[in-house]
């Protein structure tokens, strides 16, 4: 077989398992199909709106409050001061590889009071120390879990802080606030946005926001399947939707993927023949 015939079939056998997906695309409609899930899920502890709105409402006071202390002590920087200031960083930074700056009273990093103390801001920094374990200082985690897009980005919390408070016999709390709550801590600290929140036990409003709940063993999650103490928990079976796609018409679909199997047979076949006539 030539170059020539091996186009020419390759051409009138259009049909292929590959792209199967793409020719039909047009002749399939949408569906839904229930599988198992896994029974491995921590759930977000629901807040009455009245509460979580309070909590808001503390959040909010507490940082509009640090930001004007901050601005008293530390007013905002000219643009002629900000450019002295990045033109002395990289003077001490050519002189000494080690110094961290020249004047020790603007060598206070101004990065360093931006955030509250016994705070920690941002899903990264709130993460970072929920995984160090028994080192973790948080003991109040708050999300904004509504403003969040795409939304697994805080799919980790509840099975992180529900392993923490596990494995450390930590009471490490988990609450989220409704919807628009990231702006409006964004504006309270003047950043860009601030989706997760946590405060450590030292912190003003730890006591505070733990008085406001009526529950408090409802937001301290745990994981089950992680306990040894007692008798086995059974998991309840947890089912899942799955949206999908199946052909509007199932004979003409099976009729289409025999004839495709068959002719799939049939190239497999010539190509072993002409491999034994080699």
């Amino acid at each position: 077989m030539d170059v020539q015939d091996q186009a020419a079939r390759n051409v009138k056998n259009k049909h292929s398992l590959r792209n199967k997906g793409k020719q039909s695309t047009g002749d399939r409609k949408p569906a839904f199909k229930t599988v198992l899930d896994t029974p491995y899920h921590v759930n977000w502890p629901g807040v009455p709106p009245s509460t979580s709105n309070a909590i808001l409402k503390d959040l909010t006071a507490f940082f509009s409050d640090f930001v004007k202390k901050k601005e008293l002590t530390h007013p905002p920087l000219s643009d002629e001061q900000k450019r002295a200031l990045r033109k002395e960083r990289r003077e001490a930074k050519l002189k000494d590889k080690d110094s961290v700056t020249l004047n020790p009273e603007k060598g206070k990093d101004r990065e360093n009071i931006t955030t509250p103390e016994s705070t920690l801001l941002g899903i990264n920094a709130v993460t970072r120390d929920i995984e160090s374990g028994q080192s973790s200082k948080c003991k109040v985690v708050i999300a904004c879990k509504h403003d969040v897009n795409p939304s697994r980005l805080l799919a980790h919390l509840p099975i992180q802080i529900s392993t923490l408070n596990t494995q450390h016999k930590r009471s490490v709390l988990l609450i989220e606030l409704p919807k628009g709550s990231e702006e409006a801590l964004a504006v309270s600290i003047k950043l860009k946005r601030v989706a997760v929140v946590g405060l450590t036990e030292n912190h003003i409003l730890a006591e505070t926001i733990r008085r406001r709940l009526e529950d408090e063993s409802k937001y301290t999650l745990k994981a089950p399947w992680q306990t040894e103490e007692g008798d086995p928990i059974y998991i309840p079976t947890q089912i899942k939707t799955i949206e999908t796609t199946m052909p509007k018409d199932l004979r003409k679909a099976k009729e289409e993927k025999k004839k495709t199997q068959a002719a799939k047979k049939e190239r497999i076949l010539a190509y072993k023949q002409t491999q034994k006539l080699k």
